[in-house]
């Protein structure tokens, strides 16, 4: 197999909770960082396939997608995700993960990324419990596709199992400690990481930027005193808006003079407005999940060498820099937006340089590094348990 590289080195499976397909977040990107220092096998979240369409694609369920990186998708019956459809799927998944490492092979470690997936039992290798976002939260607002009752027993469960569990922000760490992390099982903190922006001759403007998803974790209100404030509003992103009263202040908010959409853009035509707007927006409504986040614009604002304006999320004060400011209320946001964007113009070179170094100390390779110490925690930790799995 390919992941089998010449100096031998043990993969990681990466069990992920979305499709390598989809719009790529935490999972692909940390999955990419960690394929240039050893093989990952990335497991797809089951997509849902008929049964002929199971049989047609049976001999090509996985391929090659990166050097030291191979996806492996796990076909489900219909219904996969319902009771007791479910088990049925857990049990696909399961032989898909075992026939993906060649006979003999033992992960350096098996990450499971999924709500809803538990550690694959008769599979060899360290257990890592990596939790990406407040999945509890998100289900309890709508926003996961799963029941709040099966995301909690399939998180509890893992995390007892767990050779060693990582979460991007504190404030998930702690709610996984409450469902039963065994004591002395390794955790930390491995948050999301910084990504390469392409450098382009920058044309800075007294305009503020939002990058990103258009829905309903933003905060309208917010956006709306910035532009109230007087400065110029540019949001860079597909809409994925559902609710008909967000989505009506939102077309509202588009369709007033200073406000500009440049919908969905190639990252050739994303790094020349990251080189035009004076300040990036980090305006994530009030709750729970969008508490505990970490919203992978900030860190793109800052490896543009953009300044950032940030609600108050647990991730901004982590990065505790002056180059994120972060407030507590809409006023406060607009206030901030309007003194970082009349700054444009008279920051120097050494300012912007500042922020792209911060940036890259806190580049996706880095957090690769962090994560393999933490895989290889969790098999000392296996092999000091003695069951077997290491």
């Amino acid at each position: 197999m390919s992941t089998d590289d010449a100096n031998g080195r043990s993969p990681i499976v990466w069990v992920a909770g979305v499709g390598w397909d989809d719009i790529p977040g935490t999972d692909r990107r940390m999955a990419e960082a960690l394929a240039a220092l050893c093989p990952v096998i990335w497991i797809d979240s089951p997509q849902k396939l008929t049964w002929s369409g199971l049989r047609s694609r049976r001999t090509h369920a996985s391929e090659q997608v990166g050097e030291n990186l191979q996806r492996v998708r796990v076909p489900a019956p219909p219904g996969f995700s319902r009771w007791p459809i479910r088990l049925l799927t857990a049990v696909i998944h399961r032989r898909v993960i075992a026939r993906s490492l060649p006979r003999g092979t033992v992960p350096r470690a098996i990450v499971v990324a999924d709500p809803v997936m538990r550690f694959p039992d008769g599979v060899p290798g360290p257990r890592l419990l990596y939790v990406t976002d407040d999945w509890l939260a998100g289900a309890s607002a709508g926003l996961m596709r799963y029941a709040e009752s099966w995301i909690r027993g399939v998180l509890s469960s893992n995390a007892q199992e767990a050779d060693a569990v990582a979460a991007i922000t504190t404030p998930i760490l702690d709610q996984v400690h409450t469902l039963g992390v065994r004591t002395g099982t390794p955790v930390a903190i491995v948050p999301n990481g910084a990504p390469k922006v392409e450098r382009v001759a920058r044309t800075r403007r007294a305009i503020a930027g939002l990058v990103g998803q258009l829905n309903e974790r933003l905060d309208l209100p917010t956006l709306e005193a910035v532009v109230d404030s007087g400065v110029p509003l540019r949001l860079i992103g597909p809409r994925f808006d559902r609710q008909a009263e967000f989505s009506d202040r939102l077309d509202a908010l588009i369709a007033r003079d200073d406000v500009e959409w440049t919908g969905s853009l190639g990252s050739q035509a994303l790094a020349a407005q990251l080189a035009e707007i004076g300040v990036g927006l980090t305006p994530y409504a009030e709750s729970d999940f969008n508490r505990a986040s970490f919203p992978l614009k900030t860190l793109e604002y800052l490896a543009a060498g953009v300044a950032v304006v940030s609600t108050d999320l647990a991730a901004s004060r982590w990065l505790d820099t002056e180059h994120v400011t972060v407030t507590t209320s809409a006023a406060e946001f607009a206030d901030a937006v309007r003194s970082r964007a009349s700054a444009v113009g008279f920051e120097g070179e050494a300012i912007e340089l500042s922020r792209i170094e911060l940036a890259e100390r806190h580049g996706w390779p880095q957090r690769a590094v962090e994560f393999l110490a933490l895989a290889d925690r969790a098999a000392v930790f296996a092999g000091l348990r003695g069951d077997g799995r290491a």
